[in-house]
C-alpha cells in the first residue's frame, strides 16, 4: 500500500533498527480509533507545536492553533480510503465513545450506535471508563450498548460484581495471512469514579500482569503477532510495555494524547501509540519476516483543510444528520437525571473573546469558567471542580448550548457546602499524589483540581508525598486550616450525601440544587457576563525553588499533556519514562483487583 507516503514514518523493527521498505508492503494495516466522546460531527481541536513531536500543520509564529475536523463522516471516509488501498486491515477501537455530548447524555449513549456500526465498523472494541457513565441511570446501559455494538468486545479485567467471571473475552485471534492475537483491557480506575457507575455491577482487575497473561495465552493459541488495545492512559501503557514481554504493539487511550512519533520500548521490543480524541486516526503498518516484526506509523489529525483528509462520507453525513435532528429546531424535550433539554442545541447562550479548550494539565479556561459560574450561582467564597479534559475547543465568538454540553455532559445536580481549610488542603494533596506519584500504576487522574478565579494553587511536583501543595490562596490569603469556607461544586451519582465534587470528605450545611445541572449555571453566568475572556492564566503554578510542570505541550520540551515535570532544569523530564526500568512482579500471590 502506497497511501500518504509523505506522511507515514520509515519502516523500523521493534528493536529500533531501520528496515528497508519490504517487497509487497504491509502484511497488515492496524487502524486505531479512540476517545470519540460522542463527537458525531466536525468540531474544533487544539494542536500544539512542540520541539520533539507535533502534527503536520503550519503553525506560523504560534505555538498552538485551532483546526476544525474529526467526526464520523471524515473518519469513515479516511477509514474507507485506507481499507480500499490495503490488502488486510484491522480496525481497533478504544472506548469512551458513548459519552460526551447532549446526544449521548439524553439517549444513554445509544445515539452513537448506528454511526459507529454502519460507518466506523470496528473489528474490536474495548470499553472505556466513560462508557460506564450511563450506568447512573436506573438500569444502566453498558451491557445493552455492548450487545448492540457490532464488534468483538474485549476486556480481560472486567468481572461480574460477585464472581470471578469475565463479562467479555480477554483476547481473540484474527486468522488470515497473519494470525493476529488481540488483547483488550478496560480502564482500571472505574471503581474510583462515581459509585453509581460500578457498585453492585462490576469489578475491575488492576494488575498489569493480567495483560501479559492474556497475551501469552494468545501466543499459545498460535498468534504470530500480539496487539493490546487498552483504555488506561499513556503513562500506564508505557510502563506496562517496559514490564511485559509478550506484546508487540500496545494501543493506548484515555489520556487523549497524540503520539505523532510512536514510543518504542527497546528493552521489550514493544511499540506504544495513542491516537488522540475525536479527530485522530492512528495507523500502524506491520510486516513480519524471518527477522521479526517491522512497523511504520502515522497519526492522522483529520482537520478539514489538511491534504490527507478526504471529503466527508455522504452516507455517514446523512446518518449523523438524522441522529442529531431531534436536538435541533423548536420542539425539543429531553430529560435525564436532573437535566432537561428544551432548547435547540444551536441556541446561542453567550460569547467569548478568547478560544476555550482544555487539552491541558494544570488548568483550563473551560474549567475556571465553570467554577466561576458555580461560585456566583451559590454566592460562596470559592468553587472547586474536576480538571476535566474531554471535549473539543471553540474559537473566539459565539457560545452555543451544544458547546456547553460538549464540555459538561453532566445530569447530576450542582451543590454547595462548607468545609474546613484543612479538608481542602488534604483533598488537594490527594489529587497531586494521583498525578505525581513516582509509581506509574497509581497515576490516575491526568488533571489537577481547578478552582474559581479567586483561588491560586502553588504546587511542587518534585516534592515528596503530602508536601507537593506549597500554598492554596483564596482572595489573596493562604487557606487557614481551622477556618470554615463556603464552597460551590457538583455532585456525582451514588456518592454519599455529604461528599460533594469528588472531594472525598464530608461537607457541612450541604445544599443540593435539585433540577439544576452544570450547563444551567453556566448559561445563567454567560447571560450576565458575556462576552467572557478566559485566556491563559497562572492560577496553578510552581514555586521558583521547585520543579516546573508544563500545562500543555507548547510550554516546553515534553510532547504530552500528563505529566510533563521538570526535575533538572530542562535536562530531565519525568515524561512517560518516570520509572526508567521495568518492575519485577511476583509469579504468584498477587491480588488482581488491587
Amino acid at each position: 500500500m502506497d497511501l500518504d507516503p509523505e506522511y507515514i514514518g520509515a519502516w523500523k523493527r521493534l528493536d529500533g533498527s531501520v528496515r528497508a521498505d519490504p517487497d509487497g508492503g504491509a502484511d497488515l494495516v492496524c487502524l486505531h480509533v479512540s476517545d470519540l466522546h460522542g463527537q458525531l460531527g466536525p468540531k474544533h481541536h487544539v494542536y500544539y507545536d512542540n520541539p520533539e513531536s507535533h502534527p503536520d500543520f503550519d503553525f506560523g509564529d504560534d505555538d498552538r492553533i485551532l483546526r476544525r475536523g474529526g467526526g464520523i463522516a471524515l473518519l469513515a471516509a479516511k477509514l474507507e480510503e485506507i481499507r480500499s488501498a490495503a490488502d488486510e486491515t484491522l480496525t481497533l477501537m478504544s472506548g469512551d465513545t458513548f459519552h460526551g455530548s447532549a446526544e449521548t447524555t439524553y439517549t444513554e449513549g445509544s445515539a452513537m450506535l448506528e454511526p459507529v456500526n454502519a460507518h466506523v465498523e470496528p473489528d474490536v472494541y474495548v470499553p472505556g471508563n466513560w462508557d460506564f457513565g450511563n450506568e447512573s441511570a436506573e438500569d444502566g446501559s453498558l451491557r445493552k450498548l455492548m450487545d448492540e455494538l457490532q464488534a468483538q468486545i474485549l476486556a480481560n479485567n472486567l468481572y461480574e460484581s460477585d464472581a470471578d467471571e469475565l463479562l467479555f473475552d480477554p483476547y481473540t485471534i484474527e486468522r488470515g495471512g497473519l494470525d493476529i492475537g488481540i488483547v483488550g483491557m478496560t480502564n482500571v480506575y472505574v471503581d474510583r469514579m462515581a459509585p453509581a457507575f460500578h457498585e453492585g455491577k462490576y469489578r475491575f482487575g488492576k494488575h498489569p500482569t493480567l495483560l501479559e497473561e492474556a497475551a501469552r495465552n494468545a501466543r499459545d493459541d498460535g498468534a504470530d503477532v500480539v496487539l493490546a488495545v487498552t483504555e488506561i492512559g499513556l503513562q500506564w501503557a508505557v510502563q506496562a510495555a517496559k514490564d511485559l514481554e509478550d506484546i508487540d504493539v500496545l494501543f493506548s487511550a484515555h489520556t487523549h494524547e497524540y503520539t505523532h512519533d510512536p514510543i518504542l520500548i527497546d528493552e521489550t521490543e514493544t511499540l506504544v501509540v495513542e491516537s488522540g480524541t475525536g479527530d485522530g486516526l492512528g495507523r500502524v503498518d506491520l510486516r513480519v519476516d524471518d527477522d521479526g516484526v517491522a512497523f511504520r506509523h502515522v497519526l492522522y489529525c483529520l482537520a478539514e483543510d489538511h491534504e490527507y483528509t478526504p471529503d466527508p462520507d455522504p452516507a455517514a453525513e446523512r446518518t449523523v444528520e438524522r441522529v442529531r435532528s431531534p436536538f435541533f429546531g423548536d420542539d425539543i424535550s429531553f430529560e435525564q437525571g436532573d437535566g432537561t433539554l428544551e432548547r435547540s442545541l444551536d441556541t446561542v447562550v453567550g460569547r467569548t473573546e478568547t478560544s476555550l479548550d482544555r487539552q491541558s494539565f494544570l488548568e483550563s479556561g473551560w474549567n475556571v469558567l465553570f467554577a466561576d459560574a458555580l461560585r456566583e450561582y451559590f454566592g460562596t467564597e470559592l468553587a472547586v471542580t474536576h480538571g476535566f479534559r474531554y471535549g473539543p475547543a471553540i474559537p473566539a465568538g459565539e457560545i452555543t448550548l451544544e458547546h456547553l454540553y460538549r464540555a459538561f455532559p453532566m445530569t447530576a445536580p450542582v451543590a454547595r457546602g462548607e468545609a474546613y481549610g484543612q479538608q481542602l488542603l488534604n483533598h488537594m494533596e490527594a489529587f497531586l499524589e494521583d498525578n505525581f506519584t513516582p509509581y506509574v500504576y497509581e497515576q490516575e487522574d491526568g488533571r489537577v483540581r481547578n478552582y474559581s478565579s479567586n483561588v491560586e494553587a502553588v504546587v511542587d511536583p518534585t516534592a515528596k508525598r503530602e508536601r507537593r501543595l506549597v500554598d492554596l490562596v483564596v482572595d489573596g490569603e493562604s487557606v487557614d486550616p481551622e477556618a470554615r469556607y463556603s464552597i460551590a461544586t457538583f455532585t456525582r451519582p451514588g456518592d454519599p450525601e455529604r461528599d460533594l465534587g469528588n472531594c472525598g470528605f464530608p461537607f457541612r450545611d450541604v445544599r443540593v440544587e435539585d433540577g439544576v445541572v452544570p450547563v444551567d449555571v453556566i448559561v445563567d453566568y454567560l447571560e450576565d457576563h458575556s462576552p467572557i475572556k478566559y485566556g491563559e492564566t497562572e492560577l496553578v503554578r510552581t514555586p521558583d525553588d521547585g520543579g516546573h510542570v508544563q500545562n500543555t505541550p507548547a510550554d516546553g520540551p515534553y510532547p504530552y499533556v500528563q505529566p510533563g515535570v521538570d526535575y533538572a532544569g530542562g535536562e530531565k523530564y519525568c515524561e512517560t519514562r518516570l520509572i526508567p526500568t521495568s518492575t519485577r512482579f511476583p509469579d504468584a500471590g498477587r491480588n488482581p483487583f488491587r
